[in-house]
This record gives structure tokens, sequence and C-alpha cells, in this order.
């Protein structure tokens, strides 16, 4: 038993290392999203309805959350950019595992690089909603919309989605530089291109496999009753566009997680064949 606690404590201790390595390292990016996430809650939750007036406050508690939840998907992309970028590639252009850690077994390291960036991430989107909700606490009263806990839920399944997207990249990219470029391009502009021309083809298909449609949900939830259809088609000189507001609940954790598992199996495949 006791031979069984010492072998776990020591198989558990470099991602351990490598976790509060990451967290000294990374912590200057995670002071910045922060200071930019708290400043953006508050000029579009509060200071705008103080400095401006009062009236601009949404008729309820839900419209008000809906509205501070709207740039939450762009903080959640470029953090995710940012602080995951070089969990892999940085490691083969600075040989920073072989210089801290000669002896550490690389996927300890890398999971370790992983977490230390996920916590601090998650954290973010926390203290995001804890004002949010702390807002929507004073200006309405409560009880606080439940409805603010699935938008929470929705937001880590996307956060999850993102990272494991940039981690992918960055399993074969050269350099951090070069991973986050390369992603903020595909999820800001990529997907939006392929949105456009799979609509103009097939109005009816809908784009499930666009994380940027997928990001939608983290608002879209808050809405009751959920949005039905989820669709919305315009009308122009006999020409119909169809817009798609929303995935269904269902759909969008389904596809989050499938992005989640097989972004991080071709990551670690791609990362073991660079080893080699």
């Amino acid at each position: 038993m006791i031979k069984k606690l010492i072998n776990y404590k020591f198989s558990i201790k470099p991602i351990l290392d490598t976790f509060i390595f990451e967290l000294k390292k990374q912590w200057k990016k995670f002071v910045f999203f922060l200071v930019i996430s708290i400043f953006i809650v508050f000029l579009q939750s509060f200071l705008l309805n103080i400095l401006l007036s009062t009236n601009l406050l949404p008729d309820t508690q839900t419209d008000f959350f809906s509205n501070g939840v709207g740039f939450l998907s762009l903080i959640i992309l470029f953090s995710g950019c940012l602080f995951f970028s070089g969990i892999i590639c940085e490691e083969f252009k600075t040989k920073t595992g072989n210089i801290v850690f000669p002896k550490i077994n690389k996927y300890k390291l890398i999971a370790g690089k992983y977490l230390g960036n996920l916590i601090f991430a998650i954290v973010i989107i926390g203290i995001y909603y804890f004002i949010l909700g702390l807002l929507g606490f004073y200006y309405y009263g409560g009880p606080i919309n439940v409805r603010i806990f699935y938008s929470f839920g929705i937001a880590l399944l996307y956060l999850l989605a993102i990272s494991s997207f940039v981690t992918f990249f960055s399993s074969f990219m050269r350099s951090p530089t070069i991973t986050i470029v390369v992603s903020i391009l595909l999820l800001l502009i990529g997907f939006n291109i392929a949105d456009s021309i799979v609509i103009a083809i097939t109005p009816d298909f809908e784009t499930i496999y666009s994380l940027t449609y997928m990001g939608n949900l983290i608002t879209s939830i808050l809405i009751n009753p959920f949005p039905d259809p989820r669709y919305m088609d315009i009308t122009i000189n006999e020409f119909t566009i169809r817009t798609w507001i929303t995935p269904s609940v269902e759909i969008g954790i389904t596809i989050l997680l499938l992005y989640t598992f097989i972004c991080m199996i071709l990551a670690s495949y791609l990362f073991k064949r660079r080893q080699l």
C-alpha cells in the first residue's frame, strides 16, 4: 500500500511541478486578460448605465445577462489562443522541458502546462460571470436567474473546445506566434467565410461544424423560451437568405465535446510523431 502511494506521488509530482511553473510563467497574461474582462463587463453593464442613463437598463434580469455575455465568446477565443498557443510547439522551439525538467515524461509536461493555462482561463471566465451576477442582483434584486449558470457551463465547454483546437495547431506549428495567428484567422474569419458559402449553397444545412456558431449558445441559452425556430429568413428580391441564430443545447454540447476529444487525440498523435 505504501509503495503504491509513493509511486502515485512520484507519478503526479512532475505534473504538479509543471502546473505550478506554468502558473508563475503565465501570470502576466492572466492579469492582462482579467483586467480586460473586468473592464468590459463593467463598461457594458455598469458604467454606460450610470454615466448615460439608468433607463438604458434592459427590462429583465435575463436580458441584462444576455447583453452582458455578448463579448464573452471573443474573450474566450483570444485568451484561448494566447494561453494555449505554446503548449506543444514551444517545447520544440526553446526546449523548455529538456532544460527545466530533464527527466520528466513529455506527456506529463504537456498535461501540467495545459492544466495551468486552463485554470487561469477558467478563473477569468468565473470572475466575469461573478461580477455580472452581482450587477444583475444589484439592478434587479433576487433571485438570480438560474440560466446564468447554464451559460457559465456552456462557456466552460466552449473554452475546452477552443483550447483543444489551439493545442492541436500547436502540435505541428513552428512557434506560438504562428499558432496564434493561424488560430485567430480560422476562428474569426475562416469559419465565418465557410458558413457564408455553405448557407448560400444550402440554406437548410445547419453549420454545426463551426466553432464560431457554437459560441452563440453562450448567449442564447439565457433566453427563455429558447429560440424556436433557431434561424431567421430574410427575403430580398425573391432571394431568401437564412441566418442560423444558435445550435440546439444538445447539438451544441455534443459538438463542443467532440471538438475537445478529437483535437486532443490528434494533438497527442502529432506530438508523438514530432518527437520521433
